[in-house]
């Protein structure tokens, strides 16, 4: 194909690309709006924001986010979101590819059928009440081992990811490394997982978010402020009668803001794992 040739085929998928420009940007202004919203609205002071909810704001004030940081005491509770976020997610993380590789490889009889259960639990509920009652009768309610025990598992979607992306990992790996004598564990912390980088980190990232912004289950089996996460400290600025929404707004991008940092500093990985990840099925 000359130069010509790829010219007219560009030209003739010109309406296309422009649609497909079009949205994206229309994506970009959706998910953008509500932060700039609230970014905004964490600036304003309080008499401001009531004058003018969606205005500008004129004042430009960071003080909503010391007073939110002092007022939640997000300082006492953050180390242990760190603990619960890094625990849960190493091990979740850990699980998943334990499990997804020998269904990936078929390594056992009815591993396609596994792989559908694990399907299944995409479409079931969590089960609040079952675990509640499971880790009340053990004694760890209001424990930071009992939270991380109901924060850890493996979840429907990493099994998914995971599978299709040890199935674009080529057998020939696997046989070589039993040739060199390479066993199984050796070869999935030495080989696999190094190998599995961008899918670990696609995953990682997820589990961290779900770990770090969890509110319902830390209200549920956390009752003591010791054992707070830093969620918890953003339900300071409710209250019943009223809401301080500009120290709320606040709230939220201090607690987003190790998130976003995290996702800035493996965006490369993410989209890799990805698109690798979605190959086969």
């Amino acid at each position: 194909m000359d130069s010509q040739d790829k010219k007219v085929i560009h030209q003739k998928n010109r309406p296309f690309l422009a649609a497909c420009y079009l949205l994206a940007v229309v994506f970009l202004f959706l998910y953008l709006f509500p932060l700039f919203f609230s970014f905004n609205t964490s600036l304003k002071t309080s008499r401001e924001y009531l004058l003018n909810p969606i205005g500008l704001t004129q004042s430009w004030s960071f003080d909503n986010y010391i007073t939110a940081w002092t007022r939640a005491r997000f300082g006492s509770y953050i180390s242990n979101s760190i603990l619960y976020t890094a625990v849960c997610t190493v091990i979740s993380l850990l699980l998943s590819v334990l499990i997804a590789f020998p269904i990936a490889r078929r390594f056992f009889p009815g591993s396609r059928a596994v792989y559908n259960i694990f399907l299944c639990g995409l479409f079931l509920p969590s089960g609040t009440i079952p675990l509640f009652q499971i880790i009340l009768n053990m004694g760890l309610h209001n424990t930071r081992l009992g939270y991380m025990l109901i924060m850890t598992g493996v979840s429907s979607t990493s099994v998914f990811f995971f599978t299709g992306y040890f199935k674009s990992i080529p057998k020939d790996m696997d046989e070589a490394a039993v040739i060199e004598g390479c066993g199984y564990l050796r070869y999935i912390f030495k080989i696999l997982i190094p190998l599995s980088k961008p899918a670990i980190a696609s995953m990682g990232v997820l589990s961290m978010i779900g770990v770090w912004n969890d509110i319902v289950s830390s209200t549920i089996y956390l009752t003591s402020e010791s054992n707070f996460n830093i969620t918890r400290g953003l339900t300071v600025f409710t209250g019943q009668y009223s809401s301080d929404w500009t120290l709320t707004a606040a709230g939220l991008f201090i607690v987003a803001a190790p998130l976003i940092l995290i996702y800035v500093f493996c965006q490369r990985y993410i989209v890799d794992g990805v698109m690798a990840g979605g190959v086969k099925g």
